[in-house]
Order: C-alpha cells, then structure tokens, then sequence
C-alpha cells in the first residue's frame, strides 16, 4: 500500500509540519511526501502526483490551498486513486470536503492516520479507524475521536533537514489554547497540552546543528506557561546557532522572567507575533478577547529599547462595532508603540469558528468561499475597508519593509496620526495617476519627499529622516538625487579621514564606496539611541564595511582635523 502525503504551500520557502508528522509517527516506509506551492501549474502538479503511483493520497488543506488541493482531488479520483484530506478546512466542513474525497480525518491525525494506513494494508475495513469522517447511507457520518495526543511521544518531524537549510520550517510545541477570541480556530480546542522543555529544546538545538535559516512556533500562545516559555527562550539564546526564531505571544503573559530572556538574545535572533487586533473596548468585549492595551504597549517599549528583538503587532479590520473612526484610532495606537512591523489584516469567518455564529448579530457579510474575508459589516462599509486595503499596501511596502521606519513616525506626527498621513499618500497618488504597485523604492522615497510639502514646518527634518532611513540599510545607499546633499567638506573629510575609520576600509578599496558621511539638521545619535530630537547641525559617519547593519558614529571637524565625538557609537 503506496500513500502520499501532499502539501501545497503557500510559498517555496514554506514547509508542511502536518504531512511530516503523520509520516513520522505513522512510521511506514510505504508513506511517503510530496510538497508543491500554490503558485506552480496544477496541471504539472497532477503529473507528478500520478507519476508516483500511490494508491492513496492524503492533501493537508488550508484557506489558502483548498481550491487547488479540490480540483487535484477530484483528478485523482476520476484516475481511480484513493483521496482522503485533513486540517482545519475540512474538519469543520467535511460535508464539502467529501464532495471530493473518500474520507475526512477530522482534528489531530497522527494516530488517526497510522490506524487509517494499518486498516488499508489488512483488510480494508476502515470502520473502527477514529476521528475520521465519511459518507454513509449519503449522510455525513464521524466516527468516535481519537485520543489527544502525547505532545512528547511526537517526533521530531523533520526528517528532511538536510534538504531544509534555506527554508522556513514550522514547528509545535504545544496544541490548543488558554484564549476564547471568536475570531480564531484555536478557540473551538480547549485541551491545552505542551511537550516538555527538555523536548523542545532537544528540537531546537537539533535545528541550529543543521543550519535551519528560521524556526516558526505555530504555538497559538507559545507563552502560556511562562516558566517554561523563558526556559526555552534562554536555551535559544545558548544553543540556538544561526538559526532564528518566531513565537506568537501573548503580551497580558509576558512577566519579567520572559523580558529578561529576551533582553540576553543576540540582535535578529528572536521575532515575536503579539496579536492585538482592536484596541476599542466593546470590539474586545465582543470577540471575547482579553487585553490590556496599556499593559502591551508598556511591555512592547520595553523590549524594543534594548533593540535586539523584531516584533510584529497585529491588527484585524472589520470586527464586530469597529467602524472607520474606530479603527483609525486602533490604528494609531498600535503604530504609537514603535513595533518593527504592523500587520494589518481583515476578519476571515472562518468555518468552525464562533464568528460563525455571530455574523447576523453584528452584520457581517463575508466571502462565501476561501479565504472568507469580511466584505462589509454593520458597522464598516464596503468602501471604507477598500481604503484600509489601500492604507495596508502603502504600510507594507513604506513600513513594514523597513524601508521608510523613521520617516513614518516623524511624518505621522506633522500629519496628526499616522492613518491621516498614509491616507494622504494615498491620495497623492491618486491625484498623480499613479499606483503604488508600480513604484520602485526611489519612487517611494519622493512620494514621501513630496508629501512633506504639506508639513512646510517639518520639511527640513523630514528629508533628514528620509535620508537617514537610507543610510541605515545593509549597504551603502545611492540616494534619489533630490535627497542627495554633497559639499566640498566631503572630500576634505575622506582627504583627512580618522586614522580608526581608515584602517577599516578594505585594502585597495575607495573608502567612500564603504561609507558616507553626512550632515543632519539634528542629533542623529541622540535620537537612535533616545527617540529625542535636537535640532543642531550634526555630522555622522556611516560604516557599511561590517556587511551588516552599519555603525553610526558622530564626526566633528577642528581646523584641519576630523575626528569621532566621544559618543556611543549606535
């Protein structure tokens, strides 16, 4: 008996846990996989499915691939192969599922899978294999649930690690969760369960000895057990190598044990996902979601200062009682705190969730088909989540890219929010013609330049920051000619440069081709490491010749004489 688990994802650099854990645990030679993406031609993929010449197949499907994974499903069948599918897609719509398959095997699947394959080698007789799902007599019929699973008795589910390096592989650590927001799945799972610490962190270091590029924590609240969360944290921070790491956390959990963890982590090791979805009270109330806003943004600040940890904050547009005005201020909030990335998304009512039931209470009508996104509510129109749409391209591609950090925050003020300034980009561009898909990076830039024509007060220092934003990236910035600001005193400075700054240059190498130097209208140092602006002519030095993030170090000139201020280099 040939069987081939199939995973379709979302990207290349994406991994299937699902698939890699029924093989595991199964342990059947004759189980094998086979992963694709979403954006590869079906028809190819329907080939190299055939090609393999399984008996049965079994697809792990999601919102984002249960189109493709359908009309896979239905080919197989139609060639006289057997189909059966899993995950959240269809364990909470397996009547549609069945439409195009022979079995569902609803909730956990490991031991459902391997009793599943040990019925199809013996006698065929599927009737005692639990939590799985069929038709019988044309009426949807499930058998008894399987046991929850021992999270410790899991194996590690990769067993391709060596064919993984340049990928992002996904793991768990723990299953269910402690929270009740109406929106998310995890909510309808209520046996909170985690493998122990000492597991975990045999996995981890696991990963990092095989140079995994990133580790995701599908955990839905990875610090539900904060002693056990800091642990880990800090045998990431020993042992976890070059790998990185993601965890979604709960920010009412993070004590000070955990900011402490944290706070030892080398810069780029660890991200964090904190969901905040609304800051608008009765929005919370009615999704069930338990939040002290206040609490979040306090903790968030913290982490940020020691600047060695990404974090992601998470917004939801189109929740029940959030309209526009609402929103804006959620919006506004969350940006406030000063996360690396916002991420702003749209209500998806998803199949088993409690927003199902909630829909005509609050008016919301959704997509009837994958990803089931909100169209319209009560309480937000239409046209008003268009613009939020517009609004989230413009942060994705001027924000969260880490692109223009520091010129939004300072614009955000001239503008009086930061919702107000990116609509007024939007805008702009609509009074241009133009769309924001087709700028490049330069473009970008002089959007931002001409939009600081409506804050004449801040002009100044906003093309400062402008500029800064594109001498803080990875290597050495060749500027939007506008921005550029050259003078004679530059080629005095590298004809005199500090013997330290020029004993770092490559040998043979140009020194400018490593660095620039420049004039600000403020403290550039004072600011990166306070958040402070003094407005004063200032001078810095940027040194790219780390290949990484570059050292900024303040410059001033005595007569002839350059040479680096006694600050902190930043």
């Amino acid at each position: 008996m040939n069987i081939v688990l199939v995973g379709i994802n979302a990207k290349y650099a994406h991994t299937n846990p699902a698939v890699r854990y029924l093989q595991q645990y199964c342990g059947d030679p004759d189980v094998h996989i086979a992963e694709y993406t979403i954006n590869m031609d079906m028809e190819t993929v329907f080939g190299d499915l055939l090609a393999r010449k399984a008996d049965a197949y079994g697809f792990s499907v999601y919102i984002w691939n249960v189109r493709q994974v359908y009309r896979l499903a239905d080919r197989l069948r139609t060639a006289g192969k057997q189909v059966f599918m899993g995950g959240p897609e269809v364990t909470y719509d397996a009547g549609t599922a069945l439409k195009h398959c022979d079995w569902v095997l609803y909730g956990e699947g490991e031991e459902a899978f391997r009793r599943l394959v040990q019925a199809l080698r013996q006698d065929g007789d599927i009737s005692e294999v639990p939590s799985l799902c069929r038709l019988q007599n044309g009426q949807v019929y499930y058998h008894q649930p399987a046991p929850y699973a021992d999270m410790d008795a899991l194996p590690q589910p990769y067993a391709d690690l060596d064919a993984l390096k340049g990928r992002l592989i996904y793991y768990e650590s723990s299953r269910g969760c402690p929270f009740s927001c109406a929106y998310c799945l995890s909510s309808a799972e209520k046996h909170l369960r985690f493998a122990s610490a000492e597991k975990v962190c045999r996995d981890i270091r696991t990963y990092a000895q095989a140079g995994v590029m990133k580790v995701k924590f599908v955990d839905r609240t990875f610090n539900a057990d904060r002693k056990r969360a800091a642990r880990i944290v800090r045998d990431i921070n020993q042992y976890g190598g070059d790998t990185e790491f993601h965890f979604e956390m709960a920010a009412d959990l993070i004590d000070e044990e955990m900011i402490n963890a944290l706070a030892e982590a080398k810069p780029g090791k660890l991200q964090l996902e904190i969901g905040v979805q609304s800051t608008y009270g009765p929005t919370l109330q009615a999704i069930d979601r338990v939040q002290d806003f206040s609490y979040t943004a306090n903790v968030v600040k913290r982490i940020l200062q020691k600047g060695n940890v990404h974090i992601h904050l998470d917004l939801i547009a189109g929740l029940p009682l959030e309209g526009l005005a609402q929103f804006k201020q959620s919006f506004d909030d969350v940006m406030s705190v000063g996360a690396q990335v916002v991420q702003l998304g749209f209500l998806k009512v998803l199949k088993g969730s409690r927003m199902e039931a909630l829909t005509e209470q609050y008016g919301i009508v959704a997509s009837d088909t994958a990803p089931y996104e909100v169209r319209y509510t009560h309480h937000i129109s239409a046209r008003e989540l268009d613009e939020l749409r517009q609004v989230e391209y413009l942060l994705e591609r001027i924000y969260n890219s880490g692109l223009y950090y520091h010129t939004v925050h300072r614009a955000a003020k001239a503008a009086g929010s930061y919702y107000a300034f990116l609509l007024g980009l939007q805008q702009t561009l609509v009074k241009q013609g133009r769309e924001a898909r087709k700028l490049s990076e330069q473009d970008l830039a002089m959007l931002l330049w001409d939009q600081a024509e409506a804050y004449p007060q801040e002009k100044d220092l906003l093309r400062d920051m402008l500029r800064l934003d594109w001498f803080l990236r990875l290597r050495r910035a060749l500027l939007p000619g506008a921005l550029e600001c050259r003078g004679e005193w530059q080629r005095h400075f590298y004809a005199h440069m500090p013997d330290r700054l020029a004993e770092a240059i490559p040998k043979g190498k140009r020194p400018w081709h490593y660095s620039r130097v420049e004039k600000f209208c403020f403290d550039v140092t004072e600011y990166l490491q306070s958040g402070n602006i003094t407005k004063l002519s200032d001078i810095c030095y940027f040194d790219y010749t780390s290949g990484g993030k570059p050292e900024v170090l303040p410059i001033q000139q005595s007569g002839e004489i350059w040479q680096i201020k006694k600050k902190d280099p930043v």
